[in-house]
């Protein structure tokens, strides 16, 4: 118990402990909107920096992906179509369908897998929709990128076929045996009966700032809370 004047501070253990685990939670969650917000802030930056950089030639190497990401780069090869996937649940126009990922087989060796656009599912889902791969030599041009954003895996099935729930290099090098470089080249333009697919790093950077300020004021909000419940003016 603490005694201020007229006042009388006795906060109890487990209201105390509550409030303390509380303003931690929200606290901790407040810090990953902040850092989520600058991750994409710098990824944003790099983006523009990189659009003023002459288009690389892709070719086998063991170019890392910090090397890579948000290059123009251009790449020649022949796709291979049994290493296509289709990577479900991706948006467009408030639409679910999937993004076509398909390996390039690059003329000095290695791969680079290319997302050569989005396609709305259709009524055999969850089978996926016909996407043609185009046969014979071919030049592909566009951004190098980080894999699509992962989404919620409702079940432990995360492969069925050519389906999967989300997209690791790692694991996409392993199952396929396609020694694939670490980054997915979005193309442009898509091929024919597919949506270009963009990457914008900074979407969403307002609202995770959003979401950072409010559990920061809700933080504020229990310490209070605590504070005007454990504090009694104590009778004259």
């Amino acid at each position: 118990m603490l005694t201020l004047g007229r006042w009388r501070f006795t906060p109890g253990l487990v209201p105390t402990l509550a409030a303390v685990a509380m303003v931690a939670l929200t606290l901790s969650l407040s810090r990953w909107q902040f850092n989520r917000a600058d991750e994409k802030t710098a990824r944003q930056a790099l983006l523009e920096a990189r659009e003023r950089e002459p288009v690389l030639s892709l070719a086998a190497s063991g170019a890392s992906a910090e090397a890579l990401v948000y290059r123009h780069v251009r790449a020649e090869g022949t796709y291979k179509p049994e290493g296509q996937v289709f990577i479900d649940n991706r948006q467009h126009a408030g639409r679910a369908g999937f993004h076509v990922m398909t390996p390039l087989m690059l003329d000095g060796g290695g791969a680079v897998l290319v997302n050569r656009g989005w396609i709305a599912r259709t009524n055999a889902y969850p089978q996926p929709p016909a996407a043609p791969v185009p046969e014979g030599r071919i030049t592909v041009a566009g951004l190098a990128s980080i894999p699509p954003p992962r989404v919620l895996e409702l079940s432990k099935e995360t492969i069925a076929g050519s389906v999967w729930q989300n997209l690791s290099m790692a694991r996409y090098r392993e199952l396929m045996r396609i020694d694939a470089l670490p980054v997915v080249l979005l193309a442009e333009p898509p091929s024919p009966g597919l949506v270009a697919v963009h990457d914008k790093p900074d979407l969403g950077i307002a609202k995770h700032q959003e979401y950072a300020l409010t559990w920061l004021a809700l933080a504020t909000t229990v310490v209070g809370l605590w504070l005007a419940l454990n504090l009694k003016r104590q009778p004259q």
